[in-house]
């Protein structure tokens, strides 16, 4: 590698320094990250009401992310959590974070109700969150209805999630459900990654 472009010849450093000096690419840059601070702002804003009901709970947040990020249990979040995920009327990544923050042992207390909010999911941020709660919490006890879950066609890319946990908790039954994804045109490549995993 010389450091520079192919097409004309300029370094990387040279190219860097251009552009800070460009004032049309500089005001399309400050454009952009005004607009970037304009979405986090008004998502922080949408999960406000969450947010109080976490505190009045006495889980103490400034977004649902904060206990995505954490790997400290929070049991009294959950059930605040299941019920604004079905309240829902929230922005699609807000609701994303509910359902990606009940991805965690416990909430398979609220399997039902998870697997309903994935079934009749009102956007692809409910849609994405559930199907990664309902995979987190999984039992021995669900399998049947995580391997049911991948004929439900209209879901489509949101079933990857449940091919790991019917590998880890399907016993022989589960490898063979997802051997036969193996040309499946939207789970097949993950079916197969993960087999190949297992067998090394």
């Amino acid at each position: 590698m010389t450091g520079r472009s192919k097409r004309s010849g300029t370094s990387a450093i040279d190219l860097i320094a251009e552009l800070q000096n460009d004032p049309d690419y500089q005001r399309k840059v400050q454009a952009a990250e005004a607009e970037r601070q304009t979405r986090a702002q008004l998502l922080r804003e949408a999960e406000q009401p969450i947010v109080a009901d976490l505190r009045a709970a006495g889980v103490e947040v400034n977004s649902v992310w904060d206990l995505v990020n954490t790997s400290d249990p929070y049991p009294a979040a959950l059930p605040v959590l299941m019920e604004h995920l079905e309240r829902g009327g929230y922005p699609e990544r807000v609701m994303e974070s509910l359902g990606r923050a009940l991805a965690v042992k416990p909430s398979v207390a609220f399997w039902e109700r998870l697997k309903t909010r994935w079934l009749y999911a009102r956007g692809l941020g409910e849609e994405d969150g559930a199907a990664v709660a309902l995979a987190a919490c999984a039992t021995k006890a669900q399998v049947d209805d995580l391997i049911g879950f991948l004929s439900v066609a209209e879901r489509g890319q949101s079933r990857i999630y449940f091919i790991r946990p019917i590998l880890i908790l399907g016993g022989d039954r589960g490898r063979q459900v997802i051997e036969a994804l193996r040309n499946d045109p939207v789970l097949g490549k993950e079916a197969t990654a993960l087999l190949k995993r297992r067998r090394k």
